[in-house]
């Protein structure tokens, strides 16, 4: 199996979910009001429900639309089992292992301040919860690749050293992607 690293904001929908995350042994993304993205939805089904749903991104130029079908993508098709994700939190930094497939949230579609991220993947945090380790000591390259503000991304620099870091082994087509 080919394991990946990824970095994943705690803020889906721009409020802070971490403890939720923890609590819930899951990780999440925002954009409420585009439905389910199960059920093999590609990149250019994606597009359309972003586009029907939020009025910026109407524009067929919008290097934003790009962006979050992108990350939607990512989460819903691309993320696997027994991938790594890192949730940086201020200094903290926290790691999971993803145990299940998408899931959708019905009762969380909703762009309100205590729903909007019905996007969801089962997964385990590594220490009990407990932060792995604070931002500065993660390898340099690693710290340069989560300083991105995407909600959603791969870790390639430095993924070497963060495997290492972690204690794990990745297969080798792991370290090339």
């Amino acid at each position: 199996m080919t394991r990946k690293l990824w970095a994943i904001r705690p803020a889906p929908n721009f409020t802070n979910r971490l403890d939720e995350f923890l609590s819930n042994g899951m990780v999440a993304v925002g954009w409420p009001g585009v439905g389910d993205l199960g059920a093999g939805l590609t990149r250019q089904d994606i597009k359309e429900r972003l586009r029907s749903t939020y009025e910026h991104y109407k524009k067929d130029a919008s290097s934003e639309l790009g962006t979050a079908v992108g990350i939607l993508d990512r989460f819903a098709n691309v993320l696997s089992e027994g991938d790594f994700i890192l949730v940086p939190d201020g200094e903290d930094v926290y790691v999971c292992e993803v145990k299940g497939g998408y899931s959708y949230r019905p009762e969380l579609d909703q762009d309100t301040p205590d729903k909007g991220y019905p996007h969801w993947r089962e997964v385990k945090f590594l220490k009990d919860g407990e932060p792995v380790c604070k931002a500065g000591e993660l390898p340099l390259a690693v710290r340069r690749a989560i300083d991105c503000r995407l909600a959603l991304f791969a870790v390639t620099g430095g993924a070497a050293a963060m495997w290492k870091f972690l204690g794990l082994e990745p297969d080798e087509a792991a370290l090339k992607d």
